[in-house]
C-alpha cells in the first residue's frame, strides 16, 4: 500500500493520468472531494486523472502514510498553477488562478493491491491563494 501511495505521488507529479488510473481496480470509485458524486469505473477515473494532472498541478506530501487494515491515509498539498473555468476535474466550484489545497486522501485496497476506493477530504476552508 505504501508503494502504491508513493507511485500515486510520482505519477501525478509526472502528469501521467493513465498510469495513475492503472493503480485502481476496474470497478473502483473516486470521491473527490467527499460529498460529491463518485467517479465510478475505469473510464470515469481515467478521465478524472487526465484532467487533474494537466496544467502543471503538483502534489507535496505533508505527513506519513498511515496504514490500517486494507486502507492507507495520507496528507498532502495540491499546488495548482491555475484553474480556468472550463477545467472540471472535480465537481465543485474552485477559484480561478493559482492556489494550494490541503487534502487528506484515504485509499482502500483489494487483495491484489489495487485501489478500490479513494476518498479525498477537503473543502473551501482548505484552499489558499
Amino acid at each position: 500500500m505504501r508503494e502504491a501511495v508513493q507511485a500515486y505521488f510520482d505519477l501525478f507529479n509526472a502528469g501521467d493520468g493513465a498510469a495513475i488510473a492503472a493503480l485502481y481496480a476496474e470497478d473502483a470509485q473516486v470521491i473527490d472531494p467527499v460529498g460529491t458524486e463518485p467517479k465510478l469505473g475505469m473510464a470515469a477515473i481515467s478521465e478524472f486523472y487526465a484532467v487533474a494532472t494537466q496544467g502543471g498541478t503538483k502534489l507535496e506530501r505533508t505527513g506519513p502514510t498511515c496504514i490500517a487494515d486494507k486502507s492507507a491515509a495520507f496528507s498532502f498539498k495540491v499546488h495548482v498553477a491555475g484553474i480556468k473555468p472550463e477545467d472540471t476535474a472535480i465537481d465543485v466550484a474552485l477559484p480561478t488562478g493559482p492556489m494550494i489545497i490541503d487534502v487528506i486522501d484515504v485509499f482502500d485496497f483489494n487483495d491484489d493491491g489495487k485501489i478500490t476506493q479513494m476518498r479525498a477530504y477537503w473543502g473551501p476552508s482548505n484552499i489558499s491563494q
